[in-house]
């Protein structure tokens, strides 16, 4: 009879962990319309011991609506190369003192790493407008914002980033919502995160619900890799999603 191996053979070079034992920090995507709640959402992260401390890197400047969260730290950044230099920081130095970092928002840090580029560029070619970048700029731009995705994504910790919605006409003549990014960024950076979620607003009687979608459709790009969260949460907070995903593992 042959025998079993127990152990990895790739334990001895590897650390080698089952898919749930994995799962150690949460990475979650939230996209809507402005004013639907998106910085608040994740500032909730404050009241769970388990994805607190935070950092907030405020991109957009709309942090207003956390001002009565005052254990919440904020960096305010203005360039790309700030983003990066935080996110060296605190791959080097954080030793789990912040147990999640949110980027607020994808849409506005595009736009300000576009600028930086077209800066730097019109610097060495005063001819070019500032203003009409090329495809090239495009592509650079890119490719700068999926390497800051992708590297807080993989930071030991929570991380929690947001974006604005748009519609996009498809191919097939659908419009579906996206997060706000140009090209193929709207569709690639949802593929980086385990949840992704569409925040929007309804009106109940004379309360106002917010309401995070996180099951795709034919008219939302959606997504909960978890499968803990049902779908579709009211007034969605951190604390409750983080519950929600390991009472599932508990079950599981």
């Amino acid at each position: 009879m042959a025998t079993v191996q127990k152990t990895s053979p790739l334990a001895k070079n590897f650390e080698v962990v089952s898919a749930a034992e994995a799962i150690k920090w949460i990475n979650a995507l939230f996209y809507g319309d402005p004013g639907a709640g998106k910085t608040y959402l994740g500032g909730t992260a404050e009241d769970h011991p388990d994805t607190s401390p935070m950092l907030v890197i405020d991109i957009e400047g709309g942090t207003l609506t956390l001002r009565n969260r005052p254990n919440i730290d904020v960096v305010s950044v203005r360039s790309e190369k700030e983003i990066v230099k935080i996110h060296n920081e605190l791959h080097a130095s954080n030793n789990g003192y912040y147990k999640t970092v949110m980027l607020d928002s994808l849409t506005e840090l595009q736009k300000l790493d576009m600028r930086g580029i077209m800066l730097e560029l019109v610097g060495r070619r005063p001819d070019l407008d500032p203003d009409v970048p090329s495809q090239r700029e495009w592509g650079k731009s890119a490719e700068h914002v999926r390497r800051i995705v992708r590297a807080f994504r993989d930071l030991p910790m929570n991380t929690i980033m947001t974006a604005l919605a748009t519609e996009f006409r498809e191919e097939s003549g659908a419009t579906r919502y996206f997060p706000s990014l140009p090209g193929k960024l709207r569709s690639e950076i949802p593929g980086f995160m385990d949840i992704v979620g569409y925040l929007y607003t309804k009106q109940d009687k004379d309360n106002t619900v917010r309401t995070l979608q996180v099951t795709g459709s034919r008219r939302v790009v959606a997504k909960d890799r978890t499968s803990a969260l049902g779908g579709v949460i009211e007034n969605p907070t951190i604390p409750g999603m983080w519950e929600m995903i390991h009472q599932e593992r508990e079950n599981d």
